[in-house]
Order: C-alpha cells, then sequence, then structure tokens
C-alpha cells in the first residue's frame, strides 16, 4: 500500500528448544509478506548452556555452537525476504554477559560466543539492541514515533497491561511471557497515534510445554505479530500459528 510500510515481529525462539513446525510457519509468512522490517523480540537463543540453574533432568545437552549456527542461518534466511532487521536481545543471551562478568573464562572468551557479536558478524542493515546498559535506561527499539519494542519487563499474567501502564502514552510490542496477549485503549494523552495505544505480546516459536514444571497446564502460544505503519497511525495483528499452519488478515493460509 503507498505510505504504509509492512513489519513482522517475532519472539522467545529459544534455540534449541524451538518449535520447528511453528518456526517454519513464520519463514514461510516472511517470505511471502517480504515485510520492511522484521523485529527479533528477544531470547532467540535459550543460552542454557550459562545459566545458574542446574541442567533440566532428562534434557540433552546441546552444543551451544551448533545453536549459534541455527541462530545464524535463521537470520540469514529473514534477511533475504525483508529490508531490515532489527535484534532486541532478551534476558536469555544476557546470560553470556553476566557469566563473563562472574568468570575469568568468560572475559576470556566472550567475543567468541556472545550473542551480540556472533549474530551480528557481517550483517548488513542490521540493529542489535543490548539487554543491558551502562546509564540503567532500559533498552528499547523505536519502530516508528508511536511504537516501541522491547524483550519484556514483566512475565506477570497481567504483564501485557503492565506494559502498555508504563509506556508512557506509546504503543508497544513485547515478548518475554510467550502468551499471545493485547491490551487497547485510547490514548487520551496524543492524537499522534490516531486516538488508539496498545501492547501487544509476539507469544512465542518454542515449545509449548516448558522445560520446567511440567504438571500444570501453561498459556503459552505460537504466534507473531504483523503490523501495518501508517504515517500517522498503525495496525498491529497477532497471527496465532495452529499447528502446521496460519491465516493472514487477508483470508491467506501459510502452511508446511
Amino acid at each position: 500500500m503507498p505510505n504504509t510500510r509492512t513489519m513482522l515481529a517475532f519472539a522467545d525462539v529459544h534455540i534449541p528448544h524451538h518449535n520447528p513446525r511453528a518456526l517454519e510457519v513464520f519463514c514461510r509468512a516472511a517470505k511471502r509478506i517480504k515485510p520492511d522490517l522484521i523485529v527479533c523480540l528477544g531470547d532467540l537463543l535459550d543460552c542454557g548452556h550459562f545459566s545458574t540453574h542446574p541442567p533440566t533432568f532428562g534434557m540433552p545437552e546441546s552444543d551451544y555452537l551448533g545453536d549459534l549456527r541455527q541462530a545464524k542461518a535463521l537470520l540469514d534466511r529473514l534477511q533475504k525476504v525483508c529490508d531490515r532487521l532489527v535484534m532486541v536481545e532478551g534476558n536469555h543471551e544476557y546470560r553470556i554477559d553476566r557469566w563473563a562478568a562472574a568468570t575469568a573464562q568468560g572475559r576470556g572468551t566472550y567475543s567468541m560466543l556472545a550473542p551480540r557479536v556472533q549474530l551480528m558478524d557481517h550483517r548488513r542493515n542490521c540493529k542489535y539492541i543490548p539487554y543491558g546498559t551502562v546509564s540503567g535506561a532500559y533498552p528499547h527499539y523505536a519502530v516508528n514515533s508511536r511504537i516501541v519494542a522491547v524483550h519484556g519487563w514483566s512475565c506477570a499474567r497481567h504483564a501485557t497491561k503492565q506494559h502498555l501502564d508504563i509506556s508512557q502514552g506509546k504503543s508497544i510490542i513485547h515478548g518475554h511471557t510467550h502468551r499471545a496477549d493485547a491490551c487497547i485503549v485510547q490514548g487520551i494523552w496524543s492524537s499522534a497515534s490516531g486516538g488508539v495505544i496498545e501492547s501487544r505480546s509476539a507469544g512465542c516459536l518454542c515449545k509449548r510445554i516448558p522445560l520446567y514444571g511440567t504438571g500444570r497446564p501453561v498459556e503459552w502460544v505460537n504466534s507473531f505479530i504483523l503490523g501495518y505503519l501508517g504515517r500517522r497511525s498503525d495496525t498491529l495483528y497477532t497471527i496465532p500459528i495452529m499447528d502446521n499452519r496460519c491465516i493472514l488478515p487477508d483470508g491467506t493460509e501459510v502452511a508446511v
């Protein structure tokens, strides 16, 4: 459409614990849409090797360098169908920073392992937003003057509404919760958003059964966000992935 850009946003792939079919559906949707912008909202990698928590009983250990190769291949694939790629670092990628700060071994091998270094190596038209800052300001990516993208300020049950409460009058997209939530309200403080502001969680592209506490149901949903970004307002959609397919707003079914 004239004067309208398209955006896709996804979150919480947690390689190597990703859902291969959900990830493939997303990639095929991206190929069809050919968006102007794709935003990864964090936790592309699980980085369980650097967690302070013990390994999950019964789960096979993956090779971290192999996980990195998978993540690079995914970003390579997505860059072939979009003009610009943004990677917002999540708390799982940030595990490596904490490990490096705490150990001499980590400091010595940081550049060979850190996602912010390895995932961005020789990558053009791509921006990496670190999880932490020296100033203490919370990192974010400004999609435009009306929408900001973050990994997540909370993973509580009502996290999406909480994001909107503290977003200072802007719409916000986030990951971290693994749920596909939305909160849409009248934007009383500014007309720049067309009268509406919203907070939207992208859901996740990892396996929907967590590695912890399998004795209770969870609300995790495989999904992603599709956005149409206009000059003065925007429309965001949450696209749920139903096993091996999704349906786009124009009625097109994308299937594996």
